[in-house]
């Protein structure tokens, strides 16, 4: 790490939840990492309400790092709102997010740090090379690099992986990011970046190990149905153009049933056929617009509270 980075004040973030098994291999090499390389950085320990021994082992570390425990499991979103609150009252200029579970290269913590202060962006994330990791499935590869492909075509960015939550951010990002979904921060951060104009980079990391499986979901069903809930929520709060031509779009229906009743009847003064056409292209166009109104209204109130809690947050954890 350069002299720059040394002098620059950054946190190393790790989010835990029943992490008994990789903790302290985690903590240990962090700790490791850190002496032999001379780096200075401190370190952040989120424990998300673990019923296992977690907190026993982090008792151990801590005079070495700083602990946010909570005695529930809010989850990995609120998880990571709480790293930014904390980032930000601790005044650090640069955060890192890295998982408990040690699935990431430790090596490659001073590679995103330095890419972020060297390059001038505000977030670098950590991308995995899908097609080389043996012990993920084809299915799993697919659903990553296709997921990876269609929010890059969405927020108009380059991004080789969406939902690696190994990354690093600078002190503008941490200041004005803040996600309101309940599952996680990965996928909706990338769009209100893009929304905030915030300069996002991607950094190829080594090789990835084998883990436990995800305490985020169940399935892979269940991931993809949450992911794809994310999407569309993130489309409506930061994408407002795209979601005005999907409001235009679906109209066409509506506009067809009822052009099947207005167009004889400016044609010919008068139409007592297709009623029905004119009842349901209304009555569709009615709750088309209603739909418009609620999304409306849920984008303009969830941005307004976001921005105040940005301001006034007071994570869970603490």
């Amino acid at each position: 790490m350069s002299s720059n980075l040394n002098n620059m004040k950054t946190l190393v973030a790790v989010p835990c939840f029943n992490e008994m098994e990789n903790l302290k291999e985690c903590l240990d090499s962090l700790f490791d990492h850190k002496l032999k390389n001379n780096l200075n950085f401190d370190i952040l320990v989120v424990d998300d309400g673990s019923e296992d021994m977690s907190s026993e082992i982090l008792s151990d570390y801590k005079k070495q790092l700083s602990i946010i425990s909570s005695q529930n499991n809010f989850g990995l979103a609120e998880v990571f709102n709480s790293i930014l609150s904390y980032t930000k009252k601790m005044k650090y200029h640069q955060l890192l997010i890295y998982d408990a579970d040690l699935q990431y290269p430790v090596e490659n913590i001073i590679d995103l740090l330095s890419k972020l202060s060297e390059d001038g962006l505000d977030i670098v994330i950590g991308s995995r090379t899908f097609k080389k990791i043996d012990h993920f499935k084809a299915s799993k590869k697919f659903f990553q690099i296709f997921g990876s492909f269609i929010v890059s075509k969405l927020i108009g960015l380059k991004i080789k992986d969406a939902t690696s939550g190994f990354r690093a951010y600078s002190r503008k990002s941490v200041n004005v990011l803040l996600t309101s979904n309940k599952f996680t921060y990965t996928v909706e951060t990338l769009f209100q970046a893009k929304d905030l104009n915030l300069k996002i980079g991607n950094f190829g990391i080594g090789q990835v190990k084998k883990t436990r499986p995800s305490k985020l979901f169940r399935s892979d069903f269940q991931y993809i149905k949450n992911t794809f809930s994310i999407i569309v929520k993130s489309l409506i709060l930061y994408k407002r153009n795209f979601s005005n031509f999907l409001f235009i779009f679906f109209t066409i229906p509506g506009a067809l049933l009822l052009s099947r009743f207005f167009i004889p009847y400016l044609r010919d003064g008068f139409n007592s056929g297709n009623i029905q056409s004119l009842v349901a292209g209304f009555s569709y166009l009615i709750l088309l617009f209603m739909l418009f109104i609620y999304l409306s209204l849920y984008s303009f109130l969830t941005i307004r509270f976001n921005k105040i809690d940005k301001e006034n947050y007071s994570p869970k954890h603490i």
